[in-house]
Parts: structure tokens; sequence; C-alpha cells
């Protein structure tokens, strides 16, 4: 039985449409397996961040500068309360960070809940709260919205 060139044509087009099934299954597993490395990433780079912030908390002279803000922020120096605040400024990056990634679907749920709930007691002490409403316009405005929000209590 020979086969006419149709025939030949239509197998050709059939194992071309099984070739780009298999191709789109393999691009699917890849941007999965892709999409699951950046959100480790970002996670990790969160860490990463929040390390070098809690860094600080490890030199005992700024440990103490850091006990003396939260009792009374007034008996600091100048200086002492600069090097406060930018810590304070580092948390609230680490925090916008985590916000944006989250924001743009890059961070799980349950993980952006943790950092979430973490970051949010920076709020309760007084200082940072003074940090906030001074040094809130170098932030993004969806994250000062979302900030301002949460002191407001209605997320």
């Amino acid at each position: 039985m020979a086969r006419t060139l149709n025939e030949y044509a239509l197998i050709a087009e059939i194992i071309g449409a099984i070739a780009v099934v298999i191709s789109l299954i393999y691009v699917g597993l890849s941007v999965n397996q892709n999409t699951n490395a950046i959100l480790v990433a970002n996670h990790q780079a969160l860490v990463a961040l929040d390390q070098d912030t809690n860094g600080w908390l490890r030199d005992p002279e700024f440990a103490e500068i850091f006990e003396h803000a939260a009792n009374d922020i007034s008996q600091l120096s100048p200086a002492q309360a600069r090097q406060y605040f930018t810590f304070i400024a580092d948390k609230f990056n680490a925090w916008e960070f985590a916000f944006i990634t989250y924001e743009s679907g890059m961070m799980e749920d349950n993980i952006w809940k943790g950092w979430d709930r973490y970051y949010r007691s920076l709020i309760d002490d007084k200082p940072n709260l003074g940090y906030w409403e001074t040094g809130k316009s170098g932030y993004s405005p969806a994250f000062i919205s979302y900030v301002d929000s949460v002191l407001a209590g209605s997320r």
C-alpha cells in the first residue's frame, strides 16, 4: 500500500501537534518551578534584610539606645536619635519590601501574614509611630496607604 503525500502530511501534522503539547507542558512546568524559586528567593531576601537590621541589636551600645528609646526617646542625644530612627527606617524598608513582594503575588499568604504581624509590632511603640508620621513620605504610596490603614484599624 502506497501512501499518498497527503497522508504523510497528515501524520507529520499529528506528530507536530503532539510535540507542541509536550513543549507546552514542559514550559508550564518550567514556569512553575521558576515561580517557586522566585518565591523562595524573595523570602530569603526579606530574611537577609531583617537580619541586617537585627545586627544592630548585637551592638551593646545600640541595644542600650534601643531600650532607652522604647522607654523615653527624649533621653537620646541627637546622634543617638538619628541612629535609632535609621534603624527603624530600615525595618520599615524591609516591611515595604515584604508588602510590595506580597502585593505583586511573589510571596505566599502564610509567609506574608507572619512578616506582616512581625512588622506591625513596630508601630506599637510610640517612637516608631512618631517616625512613621514624619518619615512616611519616603515610601511608596501603596505602602503608605497600607500602614495608615493598619493604624486606623481598618485592615
